[in-house]
């Protein structure tokens, strides 16, 4: 595999002209196509703006939606994101051991050593601004604090409330956030445009949503993750609504000619939280069991349609009500949905081990669930992107048994 450390000056080069994009591009229009498509070009295009300064480059954690960053004439980086693509393709201990040998504690999130690695290493492209929202991610707010530091770049917080009845004063700090950024640049709002394609891409999602409680499962959990980038990023974006249609198509017309993941569908599953990014053998080792994930939690349409007319308090409403956030019982209550709307046999949760906050609500949820539903419950300790301490067989035993008892369970119904 081509090693980005070994070829410092070569990557950092081709990451800053305007040539590397277009072979990138030339790529993907002759290797991909439908969906697939539309999601290679939306990254090279978006890393081609961040990395050559043609727009204001926001950095910002995947919880503040794209939306506003492309109201505001930017374009968002999410160094999380970079993190997971790193540890795509197989370079993410590399940049890990960088952060660690600069005494950042191996106790800290992985996804954000990593992403400190590799701006110690001077891949990540420099930042205008910065932004973090307090919720879901204890890490991502001290971290993206400490990097604004490192560029001495402007940094912005916005502090989300508990109860998500409490919009007004999230509205009143994006109202501000907006001014601040677009007088300091020089870019007039666009809120009309961009609320319309993340509107027109909500459209398609929901129809894919629907249509994915059909079976067989034609589109996996497991592909949906891998396209986890879509989710944060393209929201508001020309590319994004191209996506969410052409995936809609594809989906329609697989479940016409009943083409399922896989050929022998026993088990669908629910996904919570994310999946390993590295190459491991967990979903494999489910297809051999007949067993594939027809839904995952990342996949939900939490928010509703923004509104024009209210920006500011449509966006705080889209960032409170977030399904990870709040109440433990409303958590349970749209779990329980999806395992009803999805005809769920079984659930995996996957706790990350820098995602403290989420997995406190695992072993809580677990019972909940087993409780009201009986429904098997796999909750999976591991690390998102780093691999040092992934245990294959250890993992394919606990996988087998949970299908296992999905099996003696639908026997003895």
């Amino acid at each position: 595999m081509f090693n980005f450390f070994k070829n410092k000056s070569f990557i950092k080069k081709a990451l800053n002209i305007g040539v590397s994009y277009k072979i990138a591009k030339l790529l993907a229009n002759w290797k991909a196509e439908g969906f697939m498509k539309e999601a290679f070009l939306f990254n090279i295009e978006e890393t081609k703006k961040a990395y050559t300064g043609h727009k204001p480059t926001i950095w910002c954690s995947t919880f503040v939606p794209s939306e506003l960053i492309y109201s505001i004439g930017g374009v968002p980086f999410m160094p999380e994101v970079a993190a997971g693509f790193v540890s795509t393709i197989g370079m993410a201990e590399k940049a890990l051991h960088k952060a660690e040998s600069n005494w950042l504690n191996n106790d800290l999130c992985s996804i954000h050593r990593c992403g400190t690695g590799l701006m110690l290493e001077g891949y990540m492209p420099e930042p205008d601004y910065i932004i973090a929202s307090s919720h879901l991610c204890d890490g991502a707010k001290r971290y993206l604090q400490q990097i604004s530091r490192e560029y001495e770049v402007p940094f912005y917080l916005l502090e989300i409330s508990y109860y998500k009845n409490d919009v007004d004063y999230l509205a009143q700090q994006l109202k501000k956030l907006v001014n601040d950024i677009s007088n300091d640049i020089g870019n007039s709002v666009n809120f009309a445009e961009v609320f319309e394609r993340s509107n027109n891409a909500y459209n398609y999602h929901e129809k894919i949503n629907e249509l994915r409680k059909k079976d067989p499962v034609v589109f996996s959990g497991e592909k949906a993750m891998n396209l986890a980038p879509m989710e944060f990023m393209s929201f508001g974006s020309k590319r994004g609504t191209m996506f969410y249609k052409k995936l809609a198509n594809t989906i329609e017309k697989r479940l016409e000619k009943e083409e399922g993941v896989i050929d022998q569908q026993k088990h669908r599953l629910l996904w919570l939280h994310l999946k390993p990014y590295y190459s491991q053998e967990i979903f494999k080792t489910l297809r051999t069991k007949g067993a594939v994930i027809s839904f995952e939690e990342y996949y939900q349409l939490y928010w509703d349609k923004l509104n024009i007319n209210k920006p500011y308090y449509s966006l705080a409403q889209k960032m409170i009500n977030h399904f990870g956030w709040g109440e433990l019982e409303e958590q349970k209550k749209e779990i329980l949905n999806l395992i009803n709307d999805y005809n769920i046999d079984g659930v995996i949760a996957f706790s990350h081990w820098g995602c403290k906050q989420n997995n406190a609500r695992m072993g809580m949820l677990k019972r909940k669930i087993k409780d009201e539903n009986n429904i098997p419950f796999l909750n999976i300790h591991g690390d998102l992107i780093d691999s040092r301490n992934y245990q294959a067989g250890q993992l394919k035993t606990r996988l087998e048994a949970f299908i296992e008892l999905i099996s003696m369970q639908k026997r003895e119904v």
